[in-house]
């Protein structure tokens, strides 16, 4: 009966809304597909954010059997958003796929001074372009091994978001996520600090290059000074970690840096990131350093241009030209994750891989996915059982509906 009432309840909502809404003339979708309700005077607006991902996956060279075809729902989301009052923002959302519920974007936010935002509440802390950006504006099915490995996920935060016509600066003061386990006899752990700033030095109609950074420094959430960073080849399918350190123990403080790059010309684009991971340990324990990036060319068939949202630092919705074909995109990407540290004993492998790619966007609401992927890894990469130096490769579609 908790699932059943868990699944009913987003639509409950909808439903009793809509129902009690009188619409102004301005309500009602909007180009990019979102569907807002808005009052006459514009103080006020709501919209959901809907959305089912589909995924499917078949390997090959999976000698060992340890990896499993199938399909999968790999997200169920929904999402209200609101403006109040004018200068007043919140969000409330969550993930309810495999009949779980996941706290996601919880928060609320003041934008009543010029391009600029003051947030609280639990969201994703600044830190990389690839992780920041959304799920469904993401290039490629699954964002990079870096990406995978080292982000910080959403976090109870306050922060700061300010912007100019080219540039993008934001921070946070984060501690514990929402969903993340609670010591009642210690302090609260995983406190930090993050900050990101990008900049597009050159924006013109034909060309845009996008530089960023960021950094953060945070403890660890386990108040004992245990941390694990591991990935999955870029695809949920299977859920198998197979780059993983395991338990590291004796952390005392994480330090994380990141550098990003992009280059659009017109429907083509480049885009990269490198990130480290640095884990300060106690006495007689040595440092631990980790890496990972990634880079890929996108190109629009078609003649589509990835959008540049300065208040985000990121690149945006993709609208087809064509209504009634939609968009081609073509892709290509590399990418790369070294989770062992020799010099401090710490052997969770590395990993490789070479992913090729297309998109169809039918129109702003619907996306199909296909990929093939050839993954490389090491002698170390044994996560999930797997044996030495186990290479494969795989297919991968998804289905993409959101509104």
């Amino acid at each position: 009966m908790k699932k059943i009432t868990m699944l009913i309840f987003p639509f409950l909502i909808i439903g009793t809304i809509i129902g009690q809404t009188s619409l102004s003339d301005s309500s009602g979708w909007t180009e990019n597909g979102k569907f807002i309700l808005k009052s006459e005077d514009g103080q006020f607006k709501l919209r959901f954010d809907i959305r089912m991902y589909i995924d499917g996956a078949y390997f090959m060279d999976d000698t060992a059997e340890k990896l499993s075809n199938g399909t999968h729902l790999r997200k169920a989301r929904f999402a209200a958003k609101t403006q109040l009052w004018g200068d007043w923002n919140a969000e409330w959302d969550m993930d309810i796929a495999e009949y779980s519920v996941e706290i996601k974007d919880m928060w609320l936010s003041y934008s009543g001074r010029e391009n600029s935002i003051f947030k609280m509440g639990h969201y994703k802390v600044p830190f990389g372009l690839e992780i920041l950006t959304s799920s469904r504006l993401i290039a490629f099915p699954e964002r990079a091994y870096n990406a995978l490995a080292f982000k910080l996920g959403r976090r109870t935060s306050v922060g700061y978001t300010q912007w100019g016509n080219k540039w993008h600066f934001s921070t946070a003061l984060f501690a514990q996520g929402m969903d993340d386990d609670k010591n009642q006899n210690t302090d609260e752990t995983g406190t930090g600090i993050a900050a990101r700033f990008a900049m597009a030095p050159i924006m013109t109609d034909g060309l845009l290059i996008h530089l960023g950074g960021a950094f953060a420094q945070h403890n660890p959430l386990d108040d004992k000074g245990v941390v694990d960073y591991n990935a999955e080849p870029e695809t949920k399918i299977g859920d198998i970690e197979i780059v993983d350190t395991d338990n590291i123990f004796h952390v005392e403080k994480i330090s994380q840096t990141g550098l990003e790059g992009a280059l659009r010309l017109k429907s083509l684009s480049l885009q990269g990131e490198y990130m480290q991971t640095s884990l300060t340990r106690e006495d007689g324990y040595s440092d631990v350093s980790l890496v990972g990036g990634y880079g890929f060319i996108s190109w629009f068939v078609t003649g589509e241009t990835r959008p540049w949202v300065v208040n985000e630092g990121e690149f945006g919705q993709i609208l087809p030209n064509n209504k009634k074909w939609g968009a081609f995109e073509l892709l290509a990407r590399f990418s790369h994750l070294n989770l062992s540290d020799e010099k401090a004993l710490i052997y969770g492998g590395k990993a490789n891989n070479i992913t090729l790619g297309v998109n169809w966007y039918v129109n702003p609401n619907i996306r199909f996915y296909l990929n093939y992927a050839m993954v490389d890894n090491s002698t170390n990469a044994t996560g999930g059982g797997v044996p030495s130096d186990y290479d494969f490769s795989y297919v991968q579609f998804r289905t993409l509906v959101f509104f």
